[in-house]
């Protein structure tokens, strides 16, 4: 199947496996339209992208604006969110405000994009979230990020049987070597030695990559078997 002439939404996809994913989609024929929250990811998202992708400046936990972004796009084919931000609270010691962002990007961000989205999505579009192994393998200081996780797992599996025949899944990826990685260890080289520490105790001895994210997201917008599953793609971290 082929996604030429769809209209794709990334949330989040101005940098790392939300780019990769429009690029990929892009490539096979899409119209593809991304936000982002910083102009600087956005102006290099479209040099990436070239100048028939459309870009947009928007908080995935703005409702408002996210119900404009689908209101002015009108029909859309199938949405990919990968929007999220990570929170360390170790020891439940954060105060709940600072925190409060990791359950506002990923899970409300999630729920405003299938809510605008789907009345303007034709009976074989899809809708797919981002979440992570945290939710089956947690790690200190990441409680939060792991119930946002949990949430939108849930939330996805009830929208398959609300949304239906839309279809409604979610990818969990495991470490994938992205910016984010450079921007919490703060700096590439320390980033680099982060991810190769990790990497070496995973099944395939590797780190995963955004194209790997983007090639499941692509499998989820074309298999029209497929919903309210969790696909995850981990390198096999959740075997050990």
């Amino acid at each position: 199947m082929s996604l030429a002439g769809k209209t794709v939404v990334v949330i989040g996809g101005s940098s790392g496996m939300g780019l990769a994913t429009a690029k990929a989609a892009k490539a096979d024929g899409a119209k593809v339209v991304v936000t982002g929250r910083t102009q600087e990811h956005l102006r290099a998202a479209q040099d990436e992208l070239g100048s028939s992708a459309r870009v947009v400046a928007l908080d995935a936990a703005d409702e408002a604006g996210t119900r404009a972004l689908f209101e002015e796009l009108g029909r859309v084919d199938h949405v990919f969110v990968t929007a999220a931000t990570l929170i360390f609270d170790p020891g439940l010691t954060s105060d709940s405000a600072a925190i409060r962002s990791a359950i506002d990007t990923r899970f409300w961000g999630s729920y405003y994009a299938a809510k605008y989205a789907a009345p303007r999505m034709p009976p074989d579009g899809s809708i797919t979230f981002t979440t992570g192994t945290a939710t089956r393998k947690p790690l200190a200081g990441l409680a939060v990020v792991a119930a946002s996780c949990g949430a939108v797992e849930a939330l996805a599996r009830a929208l398959a049987v609300e949304l239906a025949p839309i279809r409604v899944n979610t990818i969990a990826p495991g470490l994938i070597d992205t910016p984010l990685h450079e921007r919490m260890a703060g700096g590439r080289e320390r980033a680099a030695k982060r991810v190769a520490a990790i990497a070496a105790t995973l099944p395939l001895k590797r780190a995963g990559q955004s194209q790997d994210i983007a090639e499941a997201a692509l499998f989820l917008m074309k298999n029209k078997f497929a919903t309210g599953i969790t696909l995850t793609v981990d390198g096999g971290a959740l075997l050990q």
